[in-house]
Formats: C-alpha cells, sequence, structure tokens
C-alpha cells in the first residue's frame, strides 16, 4: 500500500513537494516498520530534498559521504544490482482488457439475490429511481455504506451509484459563489479551491481558505480522492469534519425529486432533524452545494480536535462565521457550529444572540465561555465519553476562533496590535509539520568481506524486497483449492451466561451451506485445549465465559457466505448470577483464583544440594535490599 501511494504520487506529479508526500502517505497506517526511514527513502523523490546534515553535509563540502573517511555511507544498495527502469513497462491498465468504452457511458444494472445495483447516466432516470426507491442509498466513494455492509452487516436491497450523472459532477461559478456537484470528490474540491484562493482578493476566500484547512484533516488522501461532500451531508455524521463548517456557513444546497423538481435549502438552523437525519425528503435527490463568496468584514474559522492530527474523527469540531459592522470590530451577525456535543451538528444560537452588537475583545470571550457551557452542556452519559474533555474543547476552540480572527482584525488595523497579549496569539496558530531533516548512516565494510560475515553490514529484512514489490505471497493470494469450504466463527454475545439453546437450522438452510459444528461434535477431551493444562475448550461447553467467546463453527462455500450463516445461528442464554466486575464484589462472594499460589516443580531441590560433588555459594542484592 505504501509503495502504490508512491507510485500514485509519482504518475500524478513528476516532482513532488515534501507537502505532497506526507499529504500522500496521510492514508497509510505503518505500525511496524514507522515512518522515518519510509519518509526518508522517498525524500529522494521531492524538491526540497537535501541531506538532513543541512550545511554541514559532507558533500557540501566535497567530501565522501561521513567526512570521507571512507567508513561510513548513506545507501543499502547498489543501483546496479537492480533492473534500469523502463517507463513502457509501467502497471498501468492493460488498455487491450478493456474491450470497448461503451459500458462506462451506459445506464447498469447488476443484481444478486439480495441487492440490486444501479448506475444511471441522466439525472431524469436518477430521480425516477429515487421516486420508486426512496429509501436507496446513493453511492460515491462507498466510505460510508462500504463500512456499514461489512462490518455492521446492514443490508440495503437497493444502491445508486450517480457518478455518471452530469448534473452531480458539475463546477460552475459565479459572482457571488461556486457551485459543487454533490458527487464532485473532496480533492476536486480541494484542488478547484486553492486554486481560486491564488487568484481572487483574500477578502472573498475566507470560506474557500477554512474548506481546504479543514479538508486536509478529513480521512486520508485516499478517501478524498473517492469520497464526496453531498455524501458528508447526507449521511450527517455528529462529527463530520466539513458539517460544522457548512452549517455555520449557512451554504445553500440544490435538491430535486421526479413529483416536486428542484428547490433549495440552507443549512443551519433546523436542517438535520435528528441523528443522521435531516429536512431532505427520502424521494429527493442533493444535486449540489454552493459555497458562497466571503465579504470584507466577513470571517470564517473552524478548528478540529482528534487523538491524532491525520487521518482520525473528530472528538469536537468547530466552525465560527460572523460578520462586523463596516470598518469595526462590533458584531453584526455570528453562527457557531460544533460537532461531537450532540446527536448532530448543533449551532449556539443563543450564545450568537448575546454577541450580535457587542465589540469582539476579551470581555466578550468571558461572556461566550459561561453561555457556551450553559447552552451546551453534554449529558454525563453522551455516547464516547470523555465528557469533562468535550466541555473544555467547546469553549477552547472557541477561544482559538476568537484569536484567529482577532489577529487578522489587528493585521487590519481594525483592532489595535495589543487587543490580544502577544503571548496568547500563538493559541491561533495550527500545528506545521517540521521539515524532515535526518540521516541515517551505516559502517562501510570491506569490499572482500565475506557475504556470510554479517559484522559490520546493514541487513535489510529478510521479507522486505518482496513485500516492497508486492511479491510476498499471503493467505488471501493463495488460489482457492477445489472443494475448499470456508468456516466461520459463531461468538458469544454474553460474558457470563450459560447457553440455554443452539439452534442452526436457520443458517444451515442456506444454499452453499454445509455444516454446523459446536461442542456436541466433539468428545470431552477433544474439545479440550491448552498449552500445558488442557483448561480452554474449542467450543463453548455449556456456559459461556467471556464475550467474543467461540460457541460454534459454520462451513460454507465463501467467506461472506458462512459469515452471513453465523449471524443467522440462533443462541439463547441464560445470565449467571453473581455479576463481578470489581475486586470489592470477588471478595464478597468469595470469588478467588483457585489452587492458588500453584507451584510447578520438577524434583527434589534440597535433595540435589545435598548430594551435590561441590555446591557454590553467592551473596546478592536484588531490589536494594
Amino acid at each position: 500500500g505504501i509503495v502504490m501511494s508512491m507510485y500514485a504520487l509519482l504518475r500524478n506529479a513528476a516532482k513532488p513537494s515534501m507537502r505532497d508526500l506526507e499529504v500522500a502517505f496521510q492514508g497509510n497506517l505503518c505500525r511496524c516498520t514507522g515512518y522515518r526511514p519510509i519518509l526518508e527513502g522517498y525524500k529522494t523523490f521531492t524538491k526540497e530534498f537535501a541531506c538532513g546534515m543541512g550545511d554541514k553535509c559532507c558533500k557540501v563540502k566535497g567530501k565522501e559521504c561521513g567526512g570521507g573517511a571512507n567508513n561510513t555511507d548513506d545507501k543499502l544498495f547498489k543501483r546496479s544490482e537492480f533492473q534500469p527502469f523502463d517507463p513502457s513497462q509501467e502497471p498501468i491498465f492493460p488498455p487491450e482488457l478493456q474491450l470497448t468504452a461503451a459500458y462506462d457511458e451506459e445506464s447498469l444494472v447488476f443484481r444478486s439475490d439480495r441487492v440490486t445495483w444501479y448506475r444511471p447516466t441522466r439525472l431524469e432516470e436518477l430521480l425516477q429511481l429515487k421516486a420508486d426507491h426512496p429509501q436507496a442509498k446513493l453511492i460515491v466513494g462507498n466510505t460510508e455504506v462500504g463500512v456499514e455492509v461489512k462490518f455492521k452487516h446492514f443490508l440495503y436491497p437497493v444502491l445508486i451509484n450517480p457518478v455518471k450523472v452530469p448534473e452531480l459532477l458539475e463546477v460552475c461559478e459565479t459572482e457571488d459563489s461556486i457551485y459543487f456537484g454533490a458527487a464532485v470528490s473532496l480533492m476536486d474540491i480541494d484542488a478547484y479551491l486553492r486554486k481560486r484562493i491564488e487568484e481572487l482578493p483574500e477578502t472573498q476566500t475566507r470560506l474557500f481558505q477554512c474548506t481546504v484547512d479543514m479538508l486536509h484533516y478529513f480521512a486520508g488522501k485516499q478517501i478524498r480522492n473517492v469520497a464526496c461532500l453531498g455524501g458528508n451531508i447526507m449521511t450527517g455524521s455528529p462529527i463530520s469534519d466539513m458539517n460544522p463548517v457548512l452549517t455555520a456557513a449557512g451554504v445553500r444546497l440544490e435538491v430535486a425529486s421526479r413529483a416536486g423538481g428542484r428547490r433549495s435549502v440552507h443549512m443551519g438552523t433546523g436542517f438535520f432533524t435528528g441523528y443522521r437525519r435531516n429536512i431532505i425528503e427520502a424521494h429527493e435527490t442533493l444535486l449540489g452545494i454552493h459555497f458562497q463568496k466571503t465579504t470584507p468584514d466577513q470571517h470564517v474559522v473552524a478548528f478540529k480536535q482528534a487523538r491524532r492530527r491525520d487521518d482520525d474523527i473528530a472528538i469536537v469540531n468547530s466552525a465560527v462565521n460572523v460578520n462586523f459592522k463596516p470598518g469595526t470590530n462590533v458584531v453584526k451577525s455570528i453562527a457557531i457550529a460544533f460537532g461531537g456535543m450532540a446527536p448532530t451538528t448543533v449551532l449556539a444560537p443563543n450564545t450568537s444572540k448575546l454577541m450580535v452588537g457587542q465589540p469582539w475583545n476579551h470581555a466578550l470571550v468571558e461572556r461566550v465561555a459561561e453561555s457556551l457551557c450553559q447552552e451546551l452542556p453534554l449529558d454525563a452519559s453522551a455516547p464516547g465519553g470523555m465528557i469533562a474533555y468535550r466541555r473544555a474543547l467547546v469553549v477552547s476552540l472557541f477561544f482559538k476562533s476568537y484569536l484567529a480572527i482577532s489577529r487578522k482584525l489587528c493585521d487590519a488595523g481594525i483592532m489595535p496590535p495589543d487587543a490580544v497579549p502577544q503571548k496568547d496569539l500563538s493559541g491561533a496558530d495550527k500545528f506545521h509539520t517540521p521539515t524532515l531533516r535526518s540521516s541515517q548512516l551505516f559502517e562501510r565494510v570491506a569490499s572482500n568481506q565475506p557475504n556470510h560475515d554479517p559484522i559490520g553490514k546493514p541487513k535489510v529484512h529478510a521479507s522486505a524486497l518482496k513485500q516492497a514489490t508486492g511479491e510476498a505471497i499471503y493467505t488471501d493470494d493463495i488460489p482457492r483449492m477445489d472443494g475448499e469450504l470456508y468456516l466461520a466463527f459463531v461468538l458469544s454475545t454474553k460474558a457470563h451466561a450459560k447457553i440455554t439453546k443452539l439452534d442452526a437450522s436457520e443458517a444451515l438452510a442456506l444454499e452453499g451451506v454445509e455444516a454446523f459444528f459446536s461442542a456436541q461434535d466433539l468428545t470431552e477431551h477433544q474439545n479440550e485445549v491448552g498449552p500445558v493444562f488442557h483448561d480452554e475448550y474449542v467450543f463453548a461447553n455449556g456456559e459461556v465465559h467471556c464475550y467474543g467467546q467461540i460457541i460454534g463453527a459454520i462451513a460454507a462455500a465463501n467467506q461472506t457466505l458462512a459469515q452471513r450463516a453465523a449471524r443467522l445461528v440462533r443462541v439463547e442464554y441464560s445470565e449467571l448470577q453473581p455479576v463481578i466486575v470489581t475486586i470489592e464484589q470477588a471478595i464478597e462472594h468469595k470469588s478467588y483464583f483457585p489452587d492458588y499460589p500453584r507451584f510447578l516443580t520438577k524434583g527434589d531441590v534440597e535433595k540435589a544440594f545435598a548430594e551435590a560433588d561441590h555446591v557454590y555459594e553467592s551473596s546478592c542484592r536484588m531490589g536494594g535490599q
């Protein structure tokens, strides 16, 4: 995956920058090698590539790497060891496999026994499908529905892929806004807005700048390449990165239906009606989004707090859209939106109301902090936990917004330069990834040192070349054998219970399901397992002792079918008492680990010492005693 991300970057930019490199790997998670050697290797492709030693680099001084002593090197291999690069052999999609391009322009329908997939090419066709199937899901990048289907096991009988409908891919600009079709990818939106930010006056592009800043932290580049803004709006996640920005800005949406034609709605107060629900009707389709250009007295900023900077969901995010009275720091109107503080993206209308007509200063911040705590209390039982932290983030992110906007007002001469203490101004800064500056040197060994002598040689990981070239064979790469079946486990949904009923009849009725196995199919001895003491079971035998304990297994023709059948196995339980989750409860019910302490002994130590010809004694100090 890391190799293919770099390959894709080089296909799109012959000489990428370090920023391009960092963005390209946002979606690649590496928990074994670590990112330093990966980025260090790939930085050689970038414009800024230079030795991590900077001005002290040996080559700058005209010396050999390592100070000219010829005893160190910064290379693990010689280029001559590999085949020369041949551009004609790049692994593009083989053109000869595409019989005709006609299928790419036609309406298509795929049907299975449970799901029908439509790909319309005309808006009228799309609207008719939504009229016939109001609950159908529209799929563009499949970044949300794909997760729901694969991991949450949702079933959507009708899926519609609108990526060939021109009206949903439209990008156009007017005097006061830019319009993006609902199916335009996030990366295409990002690219177009960045282009216009360079060309238009700064006062008109503040919403655009806020958008591209937030898109940088929106999932990873691989997701942004296929995901669309329309999907993000319609999914309505309460921790969406973009919905607070769009809600605070009050962007205008274009929707259409077969019966009602086209209409416009605004994101803002009342748009979200509940968890993942909004005012757009089930039979309607979101066509596009208008990003309005800002005015000289308007400022839009947004911030996101997550567990890590890249490729992570928000804990809390916020967006502030404020209009000042011309040439002053007096608030004319303001919208403050938050994600992660309710089942939907929420505004703070009461706080906004008290700010209208007030000067933008530290005294106002004090009043806003108190108001936000009252307006967004967040119940102690709210999903996601971290209640106190999230409440604190609401105030912290607004204060960060206050600092960012104040700095712009100071720069414009609207507020005095000392309106915000100098020590506070850095609070408005966003994190900037420092430039990668590192070098790794290796000892240079004699050319006649035998290959079997590893001393001083940097050793490449035994499987590195196969993994990097994609030649390594993993389980899923092994061809399926004739008659091979897939095994899927039936797992316990209780932590401490007695199994009263185990019924696999519904699962076995599915075509392609061959068998169901449980403890009843094994003898007591066969069902016992364990490394030393056979005190565990292959399949739970009458009782389950933890959530996820294996109860049974389905054998079926393929993975999808086996896992589907496993979910159909009916298991009934009787809860066991007492429920013990604390040490105090364990003491109360005398629930102790059996046979403790347990000793494993072999032979007679005292006898061995007594019969030994020689005994060596020494004193030692342990633990400071």
